[in-house]
C-alpha cells in the first residue's frame, strides 16, 4: 500500500505537488504586482531635465578614458589585455647616447600613435587597472557623442585633453599610512631647504660689516643747521629777533654803515 500524499517525505513527493503546496492564494502574486503599481502611480514623478541641468555625477563615473602621455612607455600592456582590441599603438625605438663618456647606448620607445575606438569600448577599465606608469585615467566627461561613427575613434591629442577633466584622487584615511612616494619626496625637499639654508647663512658670515651712516643727527647739529637756514639769518643780515646782524646787510645789498652816512647827510642839507 502506497503512502498518501500527506505521509511521503518532501523529497518523495512529486514536482506538482510540491508546486500545489507553495503556490498558495491564487491570484496572490497578481495582487502583489499591483500594489507595486498602485503604490509607484501615487508617487511624484522626478524628470532629469538635462541637457540644461546637469546631471549629478559620482566623482569616479566611467565616461571616458584620459591619456597622460608622458608617463606612457609604449609597453603595450593595456592593448594586449584589451577584450575589445579597441586600442592602437603605434612606436618607434630611438638611440639615447651614453650618459656619461665611456657608456653604452641605449634604445627606447617613442609613442607614435595612441588611439581608443569609444564605438568598440564596453568600459571595463582593464587598460587602466593595468597600466603599470598611471598613463590612462577616467574621467566623468560623457558628452562626446559624434553623427559620424569614424569619430568615435580618439586620437592621442583628444585623450590628452580628456587629462583636464580628471578629477583630483580622494584624499586618503586620517589615520592611514603615509604613501612612501609622498614620504621620500617631503624628505627630499626638507633636505633641500635645510641645504640652501646652510649655504645662506655660511654666505652671510663671510660678507664684511658695512659701515651704515647715522639715521638721525644730534640736536645741536640740527640746531646750527637751524640757525643758517632760518629766515633773514646771515644771508639777510638780520638775527632771528629781526634786529641786523654785525657785519651783515641790508635788502638791497647796503650794509648798516653806509645806511647812517646817508641819513647824516640828508639832515646836514
Amino acid at each position: 500500500m502506497s503512502p498518501t500524499p500527506s505521509e511521503r517525505t518532501p523529497s518523495e513527493r512529486t514536482s506538482e505537488e510540491r508546486g500545489r503546496t507553495t503556490r498558495g492564494v491564487f491570484g496572490s502574486g497578481l495582487a502583489k504586482g499591483l500594489a507595486v503599481t498602485l503604490r509607484t502611480m501615487t508617487r511624484r514623478s522626478v524628470t532629469e531635465h538635462y541637457p540644461d541641468v546637469q546631471p549629478d555625477l559620482p566623482p569616479r563615473t566611467r565616461g571616458v578614458i584620459g591619456l597622460f602621455e608622458e608617463n606612457c612607455t609604449v609597453c603595450m600592456l593595456c592593448a594586449r589585455e584589451c577584450p575589445d582590441w579597441c586600442i592602437y599603438i603605434d612606436s618607434h625605438k630611438e638611440t639615447v647616447p651614453p650618459a656619461a663618456p665611456g657608456g653604452r647606448e641605449r634604445s627606447r620607445n617613442v609613442l607614435d600613435r595612441f588611439a581608443i575606438d569609444f564605438a568598440l569600448c564596453m568600459y571595463c577599465g582593464i587598460c587602466i587597472e593595468v597600466c603599470p606608469f598611471d598613463a590612462l585615467f577616467w574621467s566623468p566627461e560623457f558628452e562626446y557623442a559624434e553623427t559620424d561613427i569614424r569619430e568615435l575613434t580618439h586620437e592621442r591629442d583628444k585623450l590628452r585633453e580628456w587629462m583636464w577633466t580628471v578629477p583630483e584622487p580622494p584624499g586618503l584615511d586620517e589615520r592611514a599610512e603615509e604613501a612612501k612616494e609622498l614620504a621620500a619626496a617631503r624628505k627630499a625637499a626638507d633636505k633641500a631647504a635645510q641645504t640652501a639654508e646652510a649655504e645662506r647663512l655660511a654666505a652671510h658670515r663671510e660678507q664684511p660689516p658695512q659701515e651704515t651712516a647715522p639715521a638721525h643727527e644730534s640736536p645741536s647739529s640740527q640746531e646750527a643747521a637751524s640757525g643758517e637756514s632760518a629766515p633773514g639769518g646771515a644771508a639777510t643780515g638780520e638775527s632771528a629777533s629781526g634786529e641786523p646782524a654785525p657785519g651783515g646787510s641790508l635788502p638791497g645789498g647796503s650794509t648798516p654803515g653806509a645806511a647812517r652816512d646817508e641819513d647824516r647827510r640828508d639832515g646836514d642839507a
